[in-house]
């Protein structure tokens, strides 16, 4: 008699057990649910904001360029023959700056949005 009240017991127990566990089941994967559709709404977003960072680089460091071209070929035009190597070099210099730049950007840009939608769950 005694080893069936036991028996009940335990049965009960396990019981009690099983749907507690089951209530915390259900709502952890409510919420990994809800992380995860964040997550999926998230990544593109900051993928596209990581991308515009990276063009907009690019962009600056083009207009660099053309600028000191143009300010090089103006002195040198104004006697400073000094400068004359800069109107060469300057577009070589800036072009290879600027697309090593965008490289290496365009590389991060997964990344860092990556980094960026962990930090927003």
């Amino acid at each position: 008699m005694k080893k069936r009240i036991g028996i009940v017991l335990l049965m009960v127990l396990v019981m009690v057990l099983a749907v507690n566990l089951s209530a915390f089941a259900e709502k952890s994967f409510k919420k990994a649910s809800k992380d995860a559709a964040k997550a999926t709404l998230n990544y593109p977003a900051n993928i596209i904001n990581e991308s515009v960072k990276v063009v907009g680089g690019a962009a600056k460091g083009t207009g660099e360029t053309v600028v000191n071209t143009v300010k090089a070929t103006g002195e040198t035009l104004t006697g400073d023959v000094e400068k004359a190597p800069d109107i060469i070099k300057e577009p070589v210099v800036g072009s290879v700056e600027t697309v090593k730049d965008a490289a290496v950007g365009t590389v991060e840009v997964p990344v860092t949005a990556g980094k960026k939608t962990a930090e927003q769950m």
